[in-house]
């Protein structure tokens, strides 16, 4: 092959490339960032915060229809341990996906896609980062999800949670 067919390929296969861009929600890299930080980027971005997580909540709800369009609510959660980023969802009323998929799918890269039982069920997923972003439809609320998950903290989130309702369930006293 000769040098500029060589540099054509090159520059070509560069152009299809998803663009390389770092995985940020309101300004700050998810992997990187702790909840105080997070919690201050979601306000100044125009979240309105409805419930701050707590002793008994792993995550803050916030208002979303300003920043988002066509999203109801946003979720925050949190490892309680260290404050670590788990997720982040955004919530949407109804089940329509087909701009928001293609939005991702520009932005990072065809997504590997999960079937389900119907056409229609379908769970798009991509992996930045080391977040993990998956779109789908919720059937049973109507409702459609884009959420943003970094899979270690999520266990750690989980495993706390778990630890907790054990804990409470051991209290209960059957007199």
């Amino acid at each position: 092959m000769n040098r500029g067919l060589a540099t054509f390929f090159l520059v070509f296969s560069w152009l299809l490339a998803p663009p390389a861009a770092a995985l940020e929600l309101f300004g700050l890299t998810l992997e990187a960032t702790g909840r105080d930080e997070l919690r201050e980027a979601a306000k100044q971005a125009g979240l309105v915060l409805i419930r701050e997580g707590g002793d008994d909540n792993w995550f803050d709800i916030y208002d979303s229809t300003a920043v988002m369009p066509g999203s109801v609510y946003f979720y925050l959660g949190f490892v309680k341990q260290d404050q670590r980023f788990a997720f982040a969802e955004y919530e949407f009323n109804g089940l329509g996906i087909g701009s928001l998929l293609q939005k991702l799918s520009n932005k990072y890269g065809a997504p590997a896609i999960e079937t389900g039982r119907f056409a229609s069920d379908h769970r798009y997923r991509w992996r930045r980062d080391g977040i993990e972003i998956e779109l789908s439809s919720d059937w049973k609320n109507y409702r459609t999800r884009l959420i943003y998950t970094e899979p270690a903290s999520m266990q750690a989130l989980l495993a706390e949670r778990a630890a907790m309702e054990t804990e409470a369930e051991a209290q209960v006293s059957l007199y």
